[in-house]
Formats: C-alpha cells, sequence, structure tokens
C-alpha cells in the first residue's frame, strides 16, 4: 500500500491538529456528536441547503446534512466552521465577519480559534497541499477521531495482504498509548502502514519523527519520508490477543 500513513501535528495550547492520513470519514466517525450547523467557509453553494443574508455565508443545517456534506466527493476543499443557532450568526459585527474571511483565505485564525457568539467546537480546513488543519474547543475528541484513523489503516493494510481470508477485528486503542502517540505529535509524527510488518502474529507500525520539525510540510510535500525522518519507535498489535503496544527507541 504506497503511500499508505497518518502524520499528525499536534498542538494543545491552541487546540489544533495538523494532518494528513486523516479521512473526512474518520471525522466523522471519531467525534462523539457531528455540528448541526455549519458555515461553509469555501462558500460552496451547491454543497448548501441554507443561506444568511447578514453574513453572506453558505450554510448546512442538520446533522445527517453535515454528514453528507463531508462524506461527499467534492474537488472543492472542505472549510467549515460550526455555530450554535441563527441568532449567534446574525450578531456578528463586522470584523468578526472578516475574521471569517481571514481564517478562509489564510487557513489559520487571526486570533482565538473559538467564537463566543458562534459557540463553535470544531473549524476544519482542508489545504491545498493535502493537509487539514482542525481545532477542537475540547482538544481530547480528537483522540478518537485518531484511533479510528489507525484502525482503519491498519485494517486496510490487513485486508490487502491475501493470505488472511477473514477480517481483522481490532480492538480499542488504550487510552495512554493514544494520549502518547499524541503527545510525541507536538514535533510531528509519521504512522507508517505501508512499513509495518509481521512477525510472530504481531504488526509492528513503525513511528517516525521528522529530522528538523521545521521541514514537515517540505516532507508532506515530496512525501520524502524515508530521508528526512528518523524511526523513534513502533506501534504494535498482536493479532491472537487483540493487545496493542508501544515501543520507543
Amino acid at each position: 500500500m504506497p503511500g499508505s500513513f497518518v502524520f499528525i501535528n499536534t498542538n494543545p495550547i491552541s487546540n489544533m491538529v495538523l494532518s494528513m492520513g486523516v479521512t473526512t470519514a474518520d471525522y466523522v466517525n471519531g467525534l462523539e456528536q457531528l455540528p448541526e450547523n455549519i458555515v461553509l467557509l469555501q462558500d460552496n453553494e451547491n454543497a448548501a441547503n441554507g443561506y444568511n443574508s447578514h453574513s453572506r455565508f453558505n450554510l448546512v443545517s442538520g446533522a445527517n446534512e453535515v454528514r453528507h456534506y463531508l462524506l461527499s466527493k467534492s474537488s472543492d476543499p472542505k472549510k467549515f466552521i460550526d455555530f450554535n443557532d441563527i441568532d449567534g450568526l446574525n450578531s456578528l459585527m463586522a470584523p468578526e465577519i472578516a475574521e471569517l474571511l481571514y481564517l478562509t483565505h489564510m487557513g489559520t485564525p487571526m486570533n482565538r480559534p473559538f467564537s463566543s457568539k458562534l459557540l463553535n467546537q470544531y473549524i476544519y480546513l482542508e489545504q491545498a497541499d493535502g493537509t487539514v488543519r482542525s481545532y477542537y474547543r475540547r482538544f481530547s475528541a480528537f483522540n478518537h477521531v485518531l484511533e479510528i484513523s489507525i484502525k482503519r489503516n491498519l485494517r486496510d493494510s490487513h485486508n490487502s495482504r491475501r493470505v488472511f481470508l477473514r477480517p481483522l477485528a481490532i480492538k480499542d486503542i488504550d487510552r495512554p498509548i493514544l494520549l502518547d502517540l499524541i503527545t510525541k505529535g507536538n514535533d510531528g509524527l509519521f504512522i507508517l502502514f505501508d512499513a509495518l510488518n509481521e512477525r510472530r502474529k504481531v504488526y509492528r507500525i513503525p513511528l517516525l519523527a521528522p529530522k528538523n520539525p521545521d521541514q514537515a510540510a517540505m516532507i508532506l510535500r515530496t512525501q520524502s519520508i524515508a530521508e528526512n525522518a528518523e524511526i523513534i519507535g513502533n506501534l504494535m498489535y498482536n493479532i491472537q490477543t487483540s493487545q496493542w503496544d508501544l515501543e520507543w527507541t
């Protein structure tokens, strides 16, 4: 499975995660509750089912409709911020609307990512380089998103090995292991499923960190992980005992 990897760069201070390989389906399946209302920052009229004349943004309302928007195949990047109710959206002042436009154009908030008027829980910004910049009011909400992504990638890797005849039922990842991975992601972390190996019924998934964290964007753009990142450990899953483990080198 060439190119099968997950990259995370976590920043708990700003409640932000920069990722690649974490799909919108992982996001949908990983969040405890999807937003009921979102502002389409990319202003995709075809995906909208509503419009706010005050802010002049297109909207998607309804959890099922938000799910459909996230899972739909589209060449347009998905960029949204959720909001609690229409009154909060209508109360935005001109500078606050300008901040949303800045967020769309620059891919990062001008000030804090969470609005006292919108009461948003999330911001989701697909970038032109294939990365996703996402914000979580409750940062731990990302834990399950990452878990879903890891389990999906491991299942896909397992299924690609034709010697196995039945699907792999994968146990949930222990919380301390998830937290350890997310902490290591502060400087950037690659989880390489295409370099996965199996020995004695144990899958070993290499974990790599950029040699120079400032070069993460270049590594992602060129996919030159082997040349510019070093192995710092392995994430392991025992097929027989359904146990996860983690080792750092």
